[in-house]
């Protein structure tokens, strides 16, 4: 690390060198930063998945986090910016641990803030990670005081610090909001959880945390490539369940990923793992987690808000499919060679013909034959290259969100009430009611449960999966109509526990039947919601992989 060096970072790094040589080599390792920036005014953002969110704590906040500590020994749990740290310097404490996830975290604040004078006399000590477990072992009692926006951020590791360590342990990837599902069904298990964070976090800091917390298994949510290689290097078995799909096939695996175990949603990805190396992958649908998908009874106020006679939630996928779209042309490019700007009107041309197929049919995806008619040495060069997209799925995707918004727009007639990004707006002309985004955590529940009919309408060229919005409407109780598929018949009875369509025609006539008559709809999603208790829950999914990796 050399660049970028302020003279507080120079400061702090030196006394942390004396007092903790270890730490400071970490400290200086690579590490992601594009997840915290600083706004035009200064304020400074956190991004969790798409949404960015305030991390700078007034002073008010500050002093009521602290009203209530009267400690000698202090341990602060979330570093932040600094803000609490500096005040409780400023205190009286005896002694102080300053303990975070993330060592861009420590970067900011050791950069911004001169604390040297107070490492090198010991009254403050950092702690980095799986440093965590070090501070549960400390001899000296010490009063927590949580960091009001990232206590609830590692909440795995709050949980770890109140609950104590357990002999089986899981390293569990960080990622999507499924994670925290997971997590939840792994300590119901029995696990102790650590999150890593793969995609930020520099290799010999992984393996620190792996080795120091004694991790058996990692857990992650769709496949990281590489992964399973790390974890063959550091003795870890690897729980993959692959939830979304995925533009770039898994690179080879040599010898044999005999210590990974691939759970896919959808069937047909099997042989491409196998192909890859990874023996041990099996079909394991989706599921969804009763305490966080239940039933919910609205207010006045919500029912203005949420009730709504046909409902769909989900992205547009427009601004996915344009960078889908591009990235297929940047590939084509490539592939061919020449003039640029040739390759890309032609590219240009091969997909608007794609997609003007599929308008008068879009029950069947059709992109592998006309691809294969069209630029068949493109495809199959791609297709064999390990880590490259897979010029079907990329196009496919363009097809996928046509028929999405070409759906919605027709639901439009019935009043459909929309949640997602803001392309859904556009469909404002054909009756389609834009409600804005909807919360994972608490509002999906509501927009549910407020709908009389809850439409499913997946990618073109997934046909024989079952998407996570089906679980998780009849986990709320809600009434959904979904695209009729073999998978989808085998998990539920159709008529009974949920209803299906296969072409818009036959969408239209049941969404329109159901939407008038709500005690039919109320009565089969009842019965839907306790297919999903009794059959289809995220514990007994995470139960069914921990059998395998651990038999």
């Amino acid at each position: 690390m050399t660049d970028g060096i302020t003279p507080a970072l120079r400061a702090n790094l030196a006394a942390i060198q004396r007092r903790d040589p270890q730490l400071a080599d970490r400290l200086c390792l690579s590490v992601g930063s594009d997840h915290v920036r600083q706004g035009q005014d200064g304020s400074n953002y956190y991004r969790i998945h798409r949404s960015w969110h305030p991390i700078d704590l007034s002073d008010d906040a500050v002093a009521q986090s602290l009203a209530d500590l009267d400690a000698q020994h202090v341990f602060l749990f979330g570093l932040g910016l600094g803000e609490q740290l500096l005040a409780l310097l400023a205190g009286s404490a005896e002694s102080i641990i300053a303990w975070d996830r993330d060592p861009w975290m420590f970067r900011l604040v050791l950069s911004a803030h001169d604390l040297s004078r107070d490492i090198r006399k010991g009254r403050l000590r950092l702690a980095l990670g799986a440093d965590l477990l070090d501070v549960m072992e400390d001899s000296i009692p010490r009063d927590a005081l949580l960091h009001p926006f990232f206590a609830d951020r590692y909440r795995l590791e709050l949980g770890l610090l109140q609950e104590g360590l357990k002999d089986r342990r899981a390293l569990v990837v960080d990622g999507t909001l499924f994670v925290d599902d997971v997590a939840e069904a792994l300590h119901q298990e029995g696990y102790s959880c650590l999150t890593w964070e793969v995609s930020r976090l520099a290799p010999e800091e992984l393996a620190h945390t792996a080795k120091r917390f004694g991790a058996q298994v990692a857990v992650e949510i769709n496949y990281t490539q590489g992964l399973a290689d790390a974890c063959r290097t550091l003795g870890l078995k690897l729980l993959t369940w692959e939830i979304d799909p995925a533009t770039d096939k898994p690179r080879p695996c040599r010898p044999p990923a005999e210590h990974a175990h691939i759970f896919s949603y959808r069937r047909a990805q099997l042989p491409i793992y196998e192909e890859a190396g990874f023996p041990n992958a099996r079909y394991l649908p989706l599921a969804a987690n009763p305490t966080r998908r239940h039933p919910v009874e609205l207010s006045g106020a919500e029912e203005a808000q949420y009730q709504a006679p046909v409902a769909f939630v989900g992205a547009s996928m427009v601004e996915q499919a344009s960078q889908f779209r591009d990235r297929f042309i940047a590939e084509y490019c490539l592939w061919r060679g020449g003039s640029p700007t040739e390759a890309r009107a032609h590219c240009e041309v091969v997909l608007e013909a794609l997609v003007t197929a599929h308008r008068d049919d879009l029950t069947r995806c059709h992109v592998p034959q006309l691809l294969n008619d069209t630029l068949p040495e493109f495809v199959a060069a791609l297709q064999s290259k390990p880590g490259k997209p897979d010029p079907v799925v990329l196009a496919s995707e363009l097809i996928a969100a046509d028929k999405r918004m070409l759906y919605v727009a027709n639901l439009g007639q019935l009043g459909v009430h929309v949640w997602g990004d803001e392309n859904w707006s556009r469909l404002a002309e054909h009756g389609a009611v834009y409600r804005g985004s909807a919360g994972h955590r608490f509002e999906l529940n509501k927009v549910y449960c407020g709908a009389t009919v809850n439409v499913d309408i997946g990618r073109i060229y997934q046909s024989d999966m079952v998407t996570m919005r089906v679980f998780d409407v009849l986990a709320c109780g809600g009434f959904i109509l979904a695209e009729r598929n073999e998978e989808l018949l085998e998990l539920f009875e159709e008529g009974v526990e949920l209803e299906c369509y296969t072409d818009l025609q036959e969408l239209l006539e049941k969404a329109e039947h159901y939407s008038a008559n709500p005690d039919q709809a109320a009565a089969i999603a009842a019965r839907g919601r306790q297919a999903v208790l009794e059959r289809h829950t995220i514990a007994g999914r995470v139960a069914e992989m921990l059998e395998a990796i651990e038999g």
